[in-house]
C-alpha cells in the first residue's frame, strides 16, 4: 500500500528565536495538550491593552489612535476598549452624570477626527 501525497505530515522544528506575540488572536487550530498563554482575559487592564496594542500593530488605524489616546491620559483604558467593541459599556441606571458621558464623547470625538493643522497666511 502507498501513502498518497496528502496524508503525508511533514514536522520541521520552529525557531526559537522567533518572538512570541503578545496576545494570540482567538480562534484557529486547537493541538492537543496545547495550553493557552498565561494572559487574563475579559475586562482586565492587561488584556485590554494588550489587544490594543496588537491591533495597532497590525495596522488598524483606530487602535492606533485609541492607544495614543490612552497613554496620553486623553481617554481610559475602559473607554477606548468600548469604543472598539471588545467590551460593553453598563445601561445607564439612571445615577452618574450626564456631563460625563458627554465629555468622554467629546474626548473620544476629537481624538479620532483631529482637526488639520491650520495653514499660516503669509
Amino acid at each position: 500500500m502507498s501513502k498518497s501525497a496528502s496524508s503525508l505530515t511533514i514536522l520541521t522544528p520552529m525557531d526559537n528565536n522567533e518572538p512570541r506575540p503578545l496576545l494570540a488572536h482567538p480562534g484557529g487550530r486547537r493541538v492537543k495538550g496545547q495550553k493557552q498563554a498565561d494572559m487574563k482575559y475579559g475586562n482586565s487592564r492587561a488584556y485590554l491593552e494588550a489587544r490594543l496594542e496588537r491591533d495597532a500593530a497590525e495596522g488598524v488605524r483606530t487602535a492606533a489612535a485609541l492607544l495614543q489616546g490612552f497613554r496620553n491620559g486623553t481617554v481610559s483604558l475602559y473607554a477606548a476598549a468600548a469604543e472598539m467593541g471588545y467590551t460593553k459599556r453598563r445601561e445607564p441606571n439612571g445615577r452618574g452624570s450626564e456631563n460625563q458621558a458627554r465629555k468622554r464623547d467629546w474626548a473620544m470625538h476629537k481624538l479620532l477626527n483631529p482637526r488639520p493643522a491650520k495653514a499660516l497666511i503669509g
